[in-house]
């Protein structure tokens, strides 16, 4: 933790602080939404000093091993692209994982606050509470309206507003968006949120079936796309080392080697990671 703290502060006084003269809304809209805490200057001169940091040893293993030739400027493009790209990668995964967590939560979350809401408990009383339960994702976004109250002196419609306006999860922020109304109007709470729960359930059924459908489409895509395509440039590598034809400025043997021992584990490595952020988090 200390050493990332250390690089966070290092990239920050190297690049982030002069970014962050003009700051990107969206870039901070996203890092807001992911539960990130990092400005864009500082994000993005991190995303950089990463790739730089990672080039810089593929460069010199470049150059001892292959001299000044196509593989050097390859292997190093590719890696400044693959670190470089991770970043914005990890920040929509994030986003993503994020919006599943509160739709999976959701029906649970409003019987919850349906039960509270027929004790007698004020909308205001439902949300502090709410923030302190353990319902993953929701509970740390009602954390942000109570913050938004009880520390930035925020009335309750405006602090619930903000959220609407920051959530991934769009059925989420319908339904913020309606207990904001009610709150405004106060009456109604404990009817809205007793109808609401019954038909999110039927939402999250047609959910697990979408995650389901999705993670076949994966599969297929991976026997069917990468798996195919893997073989096929064996088969061709090898075909044109039988008729003595280069491939562009590779040899086949140097385009055979290239392709079994960087492309194939890297693309490989690239969709278990894919797959990895994408259902780590999934119902």
């Amino acid at each position: 933790m200390d050493i990332y703290i250390t690089y966070k502060n290092f990239c920050y006084t190297l690049l982030g602080r002069y970014l962050d003269e003009q700051p990107v809304n969206e870039i901070s809209r996203m890092l807001y939404q992911a539960d990130m805490e990092l400005t864009p200057g500082m994000f993005i001169s991190m995303a950089l000093v990463a790739a730089l940091l990672a080039a810089v040893p593929m460069f010199i293993f470049s150059l001892i091993v292959f001299g000044i030739s196509w593989y050097m400027y390859i292997l190093v493009v590719v890696v400044l692209l693959v670190v470089g790209g991770m970043f914005p990668f990890v920040v929509y995964n994030k986003i993503s994982n994020k919006k599943i967590g509160i739709e999976k939560e959701i029906p649970f979350a409003l019987a919850y606050m349906s039960i509270l809401a027929s004790a007698g408990s004020t909308p205001l009383d439902i949300l502090r509470r709410m923030a302190i339960e353990n319902y993953g994702d929701i509970s740390s976004e009602f954390r942000k309206v109570v913050y938004r109250i009880d520390v930035l002196g925020n009335d309750e419609v405006s602090a619930m507003n903000d959220l609407a306006n920051n959530t991934p999860s769009e059925i989420f922020r319908s339904i913020v968006v309606d207990i904001a109304n009610i709150m405004y109007s106060g009456s109604g709470m404990k009817e809205y949120l007793e109808a609401k729960s019954k038909d999110l359930m039927n939402i999250k059924r047609q959910t697990q079936r979408e995650f389901v459908d999705s993670l076949s489409i994966y599969g297929e895509m991976y026997m069917g796309g990468i798996l195919m395509m893997m073989i096929m440039s064996v088969i061709g590598i090898v075909m044109c080392g039988a008729l003595n034809i280069d491939i562009g400025p590779f040899k086949p043997s140097e385009a055979f080697v290239f392709f079994i021992y960087l492309i194939m584990p890297l693309v490989n490595i690239i969709f278990y990671l894919l797959l990895e952020m994408k259902y780590a988090r999934s119902p």
